[in-house]
């Protein structure tokens, strides 16, 4: 929301000169009961001295799907165990695959596209999509993991 303070302090200090010059219609003093509004200008809420943004005990660093925990979810696979791993992660949780292989070879996590060639090689990112992932090989085309990530 925009705040314009000019145009209200431009009337209070019209009004004010208006209740210090003492001046009515007629040329004569004032004989008004009503003071000089000189305090009120000052304690507007469009003041910007006192127009701080409102403040919430709220935290806006805690995700609505709660928090996830800041260590990482640290999961080995063996390219040659022959079985394929399931491990599950919590949504936002830092992730590091460690894929060992006796021969140099692709590895692929879709749902993520991060590919690495090697034998040993470590994936290091953030589960931010809830479903399903597979890692696989290219070379044999096995699913060598399947992560599950899911809300916390």
């Amino acid at each position: 929301m925009k705040i314009y303070s000019r145009p209200v302090l431009l009337v209070g200090f019209v009004i004010s000169l208006v209740g210090v010059s003492g001046c009515s219609s007629e040329g004569s003093p004032s004989t008004s009961s009503n003071p000089p509004i000189t305090e009120a200008v000052t304690q507007t809420p469009t003041d910007p001295a006192n127009s701080s943004a409102p403040t919430s005990s709220a935290s806006k660093d805690i995700p609505e799907t709660g928090t996830p925990s800041t260590e990482s979810v640290e999961i080995e696979v063996d390219a040659d165990a022959g079985s394929p791993e399931v491990a599950s992660v919590a949504l936002g949780s830092p992730v590091v695959i460690h894929v060992t292989s006796e021969a140099e070879q692709e590895f692929h996590l879709h749902g993520y596209d991060i590919e690495l060639m090697g034998d040993d090689v470590t994936f290091d990112f953030i589960a931010d999509k809830l479903g399903d992932f597979e890692l696989e090989s290219h070379e044999s085309g096995e699913i060598l993991l399947t992560l599950s990530v899911v809300e916390d």
